[in-house]
């Protein structure tokens, strides 16, 4: 596991008996976090080219946060118990530009999050004493994406990997905004093994539902940290 940091803002709406509300709450979550709380967790990429220059890519990570993690920072109504599930897929179909000195990958495709957000609600809301009540909202959605990648050889054995996104367009259900900026060095150990060095930032507005009622839900966040991989080429 690579350090990731999670950082912005989420709002869960909920019911308390005929009561309607939305909780608002500061998303940071830290490398320490995922450390101490991660119950499951996977990156995986696969890529293919063919001779005429098209090609695609499918990538998959997501993190599941327990409910114990201390993610939310000064919360608004609710307790420090908290987590947050995190999965997002891209389908991606690219052209290879070749260049004089390297290439760029124009891309199109779909970007998939898959967020959960649980939190334990304070009990001076609930209306029943000291009794707590727990809350969770599962949330997919399709985010259309288009950009490029643009690799730059540096050596016989390095290149510079660029890469930038933009996406969601408030298309339907799509979020309002959505981008990924990656800046990276790929190192080929031999013909079939390549080691890949980047960091990456990815971003995402998505809202739905009325303030302040049961149906809200906001996810506007940024992660981001180092990634490391090995790549197998056949």
């Amino acid at each position: 596991m690579v350090p990731t940091w999670i950082q912005g803002d989420a709002q869960l709406g909920y019911r308390v008996g005929q009561k309607e509300d939305s909780a608002s709450m500061k998303l940071d979550v830290t490398p320490k976090d995922i450390f101490d709380n991660l119950e499951m967790g996977l990156m995986a990429h696969f890529e293919g080219r063919h001779d005429n220059h098209w090609g695609f890519w499918v990538d998959y990570a997501f993190m599941d946060l327990g409910k114990d993690a201390e993610i939310f920072r000064k919360p608004l109504k609710i307790s420090s118990s908290a987590g947050v599930y995190q999965g997002v897929m891209e389908a991606i179909a690219t052209r290879r530009t070749p260049l004089e000195r390297g290439y760029i990958d124009y891309f199109a495709g779909i970007r998939w999050w898959h967020t959960s957000i649980d939190f334990v609600l304070d009990a001076a809301l609930t209306g029943n004493g000291a009794e707590s009540r727990d809350r969770s909202r599962t949330i997919d959605w399709y985010d259309p994406v288009v950009g490029a990648v643009w690799v730059i050889p540096l050596n016989e054995d390095w290149r510079l990997r660029l890469r930038g996104d933009i996406g969601g367009f408030d298309i339907g259900k799509a979020s309002k905004f959505t981008s990924a900026v990656e800046i990276g060095a790929l190192y080929d150990i031999n013909d079939s093994w390549q080691l890949n060095l980047r960091f990456k930032s990815l971003w995402v507005d998505y809202e739905e539902g009325s303030k302040g009622k049961r149906n809200r839900y906001v996810y506007d966040t940024v992660t981001f940290g180092p990634v490391v991989g090995i790549t197998y080429r056949f």
